[in-house]
């Protein structure tokens, strides 16, 4: 969404408010004419927390705040629409604000606002979705903190969030994840199902001593059942 601030070029002290009208299909949202002909579009917020009326002699200053402030309140809005569908991180919601054409001042303002009323908390947002990847396919600590840190998320907030992932569940995880490879490999030779079984655990971000743990188990079991 482009800014406002072009239409203020030109070193400017002093201007009148010839009149405030409601912008077309804008809701909350007014123009103000000014003496020399500009037309500035402020939100409503502003009107009221400004006083502002008609005859009214403002400063450039002023104007530029009011325009800042009304393209952050813009930004907020859109901010919550893009809410609707799921939780997000700063670094997504300032990117989708980028993507959106807005500028880096005002898109920090919104990002601000709303960590402010908690609709954006990194902290939240890694501590769910490390629940909500705990409860699907077997994914090991180290995956999701790179997937985290891809996300925007910082490596002191990440780590904390993996840190309710303890090892022992993770190992768990991957147990499961190898005994369903173990199905699936069965028939080839004990080197390659090492191999296969293995790599399908460090993409899925199991580290080595995970692994080797898993491989173990599985060939204890394999021996439990051939003395059987």
């Amino acid at each position: 969404m482009p800014s406002f601030v072009f239409m203020l070029r030109g070193k400017i002290n002093l201007s009148r408010i010839l009149h405030m009208e409601p912008r077309p299909r804008k809701k909350g949202s007014y123009l103000l004419t000014l003496d020399d002909g500009r037309i500035i579009p402020v939100h409503e917020e502003v009107i009221v927390k400004y006083k502002l009326r008609s005859d009214m002699e403002v400063e450039d200053g002023s104007l530029q705040q009011w325009i800042l402030e009304a393209d952050t309140k813009m930004a907020y809005d859109q901010s919550l629409h893009y809410l609707q569908y799921r939780a997000r991180s700063r670094k997504q919601m300032c990117d989708y604000l980028v993507r959106k054409g807005f500028g880096k001042e005002v898109i920090e303002a919104a990002a601000d606002k709303l960590e402010g009323y908690h609709f954006l908390d990194d902290a939240d947002y890694a501590a769910r979705y490390i629940r909500d990847k705990k409860s699907g396919k077997p994914m090991g600590r180290r995956r999701m903190t790179q997937e985290l840190k891809s996300k925007g998320i910082s490596e002191e907030i990440a780590q904390t969030a993996v840190e309710g992932y303890p090892e022992e569940e993770e190992r768990e995880q991957a147990l499961r994840l190898g005994k369903t490879c173990a199905k699936r490999y069965r028939d080839l030779p004990a080197e390659e199902f090492r191999i296969k079984v293995g790599r399908t655990l460090q993409r899925r971000g199991f580290d080595w001593d995970t692994v080797r743990h898993v491989l173990r188990c599985l060939q204890e079991e394999e021996e439990r059942q051939d003395r059987s």
